[in-house]
């Protein structure tokens, strides 16, 4: 009895082991016949958002907005091929947001300016809010744990550029943010900036000077307009005239000239105002911003004929402003 106990055990464990093998063997077999399918999704989504990256980073404009168009249709199919991929349409949403940020073609620091953003045009704003409807397909696909925090900030810039919900409310969405240390630059100068319109002025500005800027021009006039726009105006005008001392780019130093103007004319300091504007004038005297604000400055001043003679400049550079024919309206 007992030999035929143990016989029974060896052929048990004998079994297990076989069957252990041929699982392994299996698993093996499996992994080197179907390896490019189970890798499949994984490749092509790195490789998709890697092409994502390379495009948007590509200088010449022409080329990053047919680049990004065509990725966004390649993101497009893969999202239909793979419906319940939570993370197919996180890349979907950041491929349309990425395409509309190359047709806006805009820096960061000009999003402040509320007349920049009521003139983005409908057809910009579809690729938003195609944005905005891709990723959050993909939090109801995924949960709204499996976001991560870049694609939750484009979800909120893309809500803000879009006029979709106000700022306050995109504000709300952004604080979830869990670790900003992994945000990409171009996303923590849209946190920092909706953080600072939406009032929390020392947030964005702390953020800003930690992770914001960059030794490059476009850093030192987001951190300028960033200044400005937490109401930390002599900060801002420290920054800006830094900027003047240090830049050889006309059109820099004409944007420059001109938001020095406008902080000079807010603060009733008429004389300065119109120093730069008149120097950006020279730069460009087809700027339709420096006229109208120059034309703001001459009607505070008393010279309502000078300031008339400019908004009527302005109109017939551009008959559909409606700023200009606010301003004629009301003398």
């Amino acid at each position: 009895m007992y030999y035929r106990y143990k016989s029974k055990q060896r052929r048990k464990i004998t079994t297990k082991w076989v069957i252990n093998i041929l699982l392994i063997i299996t698993a093996v077999y499996i992994v080197q016949q179907y390896h490019q399918y189970i890798f499949f999704w994984k490749y092509t989504i790195n490789k998709l958002q890697e092409k994502i990256e390379i495009a948007s980073g590509q200088p010449d404009i022409a080329i990053r907005q047919q680049q990004l168009k065509e990725l966004c249709n390649a993101a497009y199919t893969y999202a239909e091929s793979n419906p319940l991929s939570s993370d197919a349409y996180y890349l979907l949403g950041k491929s349309y947001c990425n395409y509309a940020y190359s047709l806006l073609n805009k820096p960061v620091y000009s999003l402040y300016d509320e007349s920049v953003l009521q003139n983005i045009s409908a057809d910009i704003c579809q690729y938003f809010l195609l944005s905005i409807k891709a990723i959050n397909k993909g939090i109801a696909l995924g949960g709204s744990s499996s976001i991560d925090d870049n694609t939750r900030v484009m979800l909120a810039a893309s809500l803000y550029l879009s006029g979709y919900y106000p700022v306050n409310e995109t504000y709300t969405i952004i604080q979830k943010v869990l670790n900003i240390q992994k945000l990409s630059l171009h996303n923590v100068r849209m946190y920092s900036l909706i953080a600072i319109k939406s009032g929390h002025y020392e947030e964005g500005i702390e953020l800003v000077k930690s992770r914001g800027i960059s030794d490059n021009i476009e850093g030192k006039m987001f951190l300028a307009a960033s200044y400005l726009y937490a109401n930390e105006q002599s900060n801002a005008i420290i920054q800006y005239r830094n900027i003047l001392q240090n830049s050889r780019d006309n059109t820099i130093i004409k944007e420059v000239h001109i938001e020095l103007g406008k902080i000079f004319y807010r603060k009733g300091v008429y004389e300065q105002s119109l120093e730069h504007l008149n120097a950006a004038l020279q730069i460009d005297d087809h700027d339709v911003q420096c006229k109208l604000w120059l034309g703001k400055v001459y009607s505070a001043v008393g010279n309502v004929s000078q300031a008339k003679a400019l908004w009527s400049e302005v109109l017939l550079l551009d008959s559909e402003n409606a700023e200009a024919k606010r301003l004629l309206g009301i003398m």
